[in-house]
C-alpha cells in the first residue's frame, strides 16, 4: 500500500512539475514575443532626432520601427531622419498623448503584426509629456504586444536650466527618465556641466546620466535593458498632465531658395522664435544644371546649424520645408 502511495506521489508530482513548466514556458514566450520599447523624449532641440539617427545607423541587428511625433502642421523630423530599413511612422498635429493617442496604438499594432519590427523608438515632440504616452502601452489593445524597455531624455546643457525655469514639461520629461543624455557637453564649462547633473540628480536620482556630443553614444548602453516601471506612479501623476500655454508653431513650404538669403532671413527672426528645423533647397548653381542642394536647418535659442545632407531623390519634389515654434507667432510676418 505504501509503495503505491509513494508512486502515486512521484507521478503527481511529475504532473504538477510537467504543468508548471509548461505553464512558466507559455508565460516566458509571451513576455520573449512582446516588442520593447524605448521613449526618446527632452526639450525641443535636445537632440533627439539626432539622437534617433544613431540608433538607425548603428549596428545593431534589430529591425527597427520608428515613429515620430510632429508638432505642426508639415511633418519636418522625418525628412531630418536618416532613411535606412527601419520603417518610419509620423503622426502630425499634436502630441502623442493628445489628439494623436488612437493613432499610436494603431500605429505600434500596424510596426507589429504587419511590420514585424522587434524594436520601436518612440520620439516625442518637446512640448509633450511622457507619461500620457507610456500609459499607451498599459491598454488593452497593445500590453499583450509590447512594452516600455526604457525611457531616454535629452538634455541640452546649454539652454536646460533656462527651459527649466520657463517650461513645466521639461521637469516632467525629466524626472521620470531611466537615462539622461547630457547633449552639448562641449558647448559649456565642467562647472556647468557639473551643476546641471546636480540638478538632474535632484529631479530623478536614479537616472543615468551620460554626456554626450551630437548624442554620440553607444547605444548598446541603452536598448534592451528593460528597466522597470512604475506604472502605479504613471497612474497618479497621468492627471496632472498639461501643456506650455501660448506655445505655437508656424509651417512654411517654398521653392528652391537664394544661399545668399539664407543667412539674411535666419538672422531677420524674432526672438519670440526659439525652435526651428526643416529642410532648404538651395538654388541650383547655375539655371538648368539641376544641382540643388538638400540642407537640414536646425535653430535653437541663438544656435543656428546648417548642415549638407543627403542629395534628392529622383522621386523627392524639391522645396524648403520649415516649422518655428515659438510663443505668440505672427505667421504672415514669418
Amino acid at each position: 500500500m505504501g509503495c503505491i502511495k509513494s508512486c502515486l506521489a512521484r507521478l503527481f508530482d511529475k504532473v504538477i512539475y510537467c504543468w508548471i513548466e509548461r505553464f512558466m514556458g507559455a508565460s516566458m514566450d509571451a513576455v520573449e514575443k512582446k516588442v520593447p520599447v524605448t521613449i526618446v523624449t527632452g526639450a525641443l532641440g535636445s537632440g533627439k532626432t539626432t539622437f534617433v539617427n544613431r540608433v538607425l545607423t548603428s549596428d545593431h541587428g534589430l529591425r527597427i520601427g520608428v515613429i515620430v511625433n510632429e508638432f505642426g502642421e508639415v511633418g519636418i523630423d522625418s525628412e531630418l531622419i536618416v532613411r535606412s530599413e527601419e520603417k518610419l511612422v509620423e503622426l502630425s498635429n499634436g502630441c502623442v498623448c493628445c489628439s494623436v493617442r488612437e493613432d499610436l496604438v494603431s500605429t505600434v499594432k500596424m510596426l507589429v503584426e504587419k511590420e514585424r519590427v522587434n524594436y520601436i523608438l518612440l520620439e516625442t515632440s518637446g512640448l509633450s509629456e511622457v507619461v500620457p504616452a507610456a500609459m499607451a502601452f498599459e491598454a488593452t489593445e497593445l500590453k499583450d504586444i509590447a512594452f516600455i524597455d526604457s525611457i531616454i531624455c535629452l538634455v541640452d546643457a546649454v539652454h536646460f536650466l533656462d527651459a527649466l525655469r520657463k517650461h513645466r514639461s521639461v521637469r516632467e520629461q525629466v524626472e521620470v527618465a531611466d537615462f539622461v543624455l547630457l547633449n552639448k557637453a562641449d558647448l559649456v564649462h565642467r562647472s556647468d556641466l557639473d551643476r546641471i547633473k546636480e540638478v538632474i540628480r535632484d529631479i530623478v536620482p536614479q537616472a543615468h546620466i551620460i554626456e554626450t556630443v551630437r548624442a554620440d553614444v553607444d547605444v548598446r548602453l541603452l536598448l534592451g535593458v528593460n528597466k522597470p516601471h512604475l506604472v502605479e506612479d504613471w497612474k497618479k501623476s497621468q492627471h496632472l498632465h498639461a501643456h506650455d500655454g501660448g506655445i505655437s508653431a508656424v509651417s512654411a513650404e517654398a521653392g528652391a531658395v537664394d544661399s545668399d538669403k539664407v543667412q539674411e532671413f535666419l538672422e531677420s527672426l524674432p526672438d519670440t522664435v526659439f525652435r526651428a528645423k526643416g529642410i532648404l533647397c538651395i538654388k541650383e548653381s547655375r539655371p538648368g544644371e539641376g544641382d540643388e542642394l538638400r540642407v537640414s536647418f536646425q535653430k535653437v535659442g541663438r544656435f543656428v546649424d546648417l548642415e549638407l545632407t543627403r542629395p534628392w531623390l529622383p522621386s523627392e519634389e524639391k522645396k524648403t520645408k520649415v516649422v518655428f515654434i515659438g510663443k505668440h507667432l505672427d505667421s504672415k510676418a514669418l
